[in-house]
């Protein structure tokens, strides 16, 4: 494919803050001379709050602009016959471990909008596109598993007053029928703010990064109960799953939770009580960002859990690996900004699944309404897909996105 011009511009996300979304632009050639017409495809980069320490460099967004208009006649001048070409172009051009010379913000853009364009080329879906790259014998168009996150603590709060050291508390719809998962998900959310403003007022009940609820809970075990009370009076078929984000109250080899220090043993002892107690579907970085070991006791005792690393993995093949190699979880979330290209993203994924992990493709806590962590999640047949909660437009854009696949539309 000859791209015959590209535009990079900042826009917004979520937080008001600055992020980058490219244009590319391609001749669609017809049968004959006359048959011909401009194809164009956008991309837009999210932004992490909580970060892990291995995740790709990220350019502030007018140095970005500034690199991508060196790069822009190399860009112009190229022939990429399919999506890894132009993924390691962009490699060779940035040329370091971490994508610390084009930063991975800019590499996405690019990569992510040449995927959209190149599937429009070949008259495919999105999805389709993305399944044919997988090339996985399990790749197949599976709905994924919405998990909502309906209670935002941790980094992610914005009540000063929450105590809750956890970062994200959700729901994990027990369905394969996501249109059902869907409005089931967004009438407990609602159930949900009707009980919080019950219980603690309009005024502090808050939305946070993520579109979950931000209020002056007490503790984490506080949060769970009126998760766990409201599933059971209403009878829903629902699971609760955490993204502790452990590397946020970690320090000198202890954990600070509730104001009681923990080891990494007497946390996991803490875990399974919680596990056994509220019937927890899955657990996200239970442990900090090196803890391999950690995570692999936790998945030891509690096999049958979905341990999910994220801060661990960054989405990467190597940590991955390594994580592998030491049982270290399950599950991987797939965060595309965290490795900087298309390709190298679904390395990740195949690599999962050849290791029978499990794949659930996240957001990040500042968005934008590109949807297409929607078309991956089910183009690489995920199991699941974190959008945050079903409230918030640029939330409910991914969740929309996989309704209109499934739909045919």
């Amino acid at each position: 494919m000859k791209i015959i011009d590209a535009n990079l511009k900042i826009i917004k996300d979520s937080r008001v803050s600055d992020t980058l979304e490219a244009a590319l632009y391609a001749e669609q050639r017809g049968l004959n001379a006359d048959n011909r017409g401009i194809i164009s495809a956008t991309a837009s980069c999210p932004s992490g709050k909580s970060r892990g320490a291995h995740e790709a460099f990220v350019m502030e967004p007018n140095l970005a602009i500034e690199k991508f208009n060196k790069i822009k006649s190399a860009i112009l001048a190229g022939e990429f016959e399919n999506q890894k070409d132009f993924d390691d172009f962009l490699l060779k051009l940035d040329g370091t471990p971490n994508k610390q010379n084009l930063g991975g913000n800019l590499m996405l853009v690019l990569s992510l909008a040449f995927a959209r364009l190149l599937s429009q080329s070949m008259n495919f879906d999105l999805y389709h596109y993305l399944c044919s790259l997988s090339r996985l014998p399990m790749s197949k168009y599976q709905t994924p598993r919405p998990f909502f996150n309906v209670i935002n603590g941790g980094a992610h709060a914005t009540n000063s007053q929450s105590k809750l050291d956890f970062q994200e508390f959700q729901i994990i719809p027990e369905t394969n029928d996501f249109g059902m998962a869907l409005g089931m998900g967004q009438e407990f959310y609602t159930k949900l703010k009707d009980f919080l403003e019950n219980k603690f007022g309009k005024g502090s009940v808050m939305l946070g990064d993520e579109a979950g609820f931000s209020c002056p809970f007490e503790n984490n075990e506080q949060a769970l109960e009126i998760m766990a009370d409201l599933i059971l009076k209403n009878n829903y078929p629902l699971k609760i799953g955490l993204d502790v984000a452990a590397t946020q109250f970690y320090k000198d080899g202890n954990y600070l939770v509730g104001g009681k220090i923990y080891s990494a043993e007497e946390l996991k002892i803490f875990y399974l009580k919680l596990i056994d107690s509220y019937g927890i579907f899955s657990i996200e970085d239970p442990f900090f960002e090196e803890g391999f070991e950690d995570f692999a006791d936790l998945l030891e005792d509690r096999p049958e859990t979905l341990i999910i690393t994220d801060d661990l993995t960054t989405t990467n093949l190597q940590r991955l690996q390594n994580a592998i190699d030491k049982k270290s979880g399950n599950a991987i979330l797939i965060k595309p900004n965290q490795i900087g290209t298309l390709t190298e993203t679904l390395d990740v994924i195949k690599l999962a699944y050849k290791n029978n992990w499990q794949t659930v493709i996240s957001h990040r806590s500042g968005e934008t309404m590109d949807d297409f962590i929607a078309d991956l999640a089910v183009g690489a047949g995920a199991f699941g897909i974190k959008s945050g909660a079903p409230g918030a437009p640029e939330r409910m854009a991914k969740y929309n996105r996989i309704l209109e696949i499934i739909n045919g539309n």
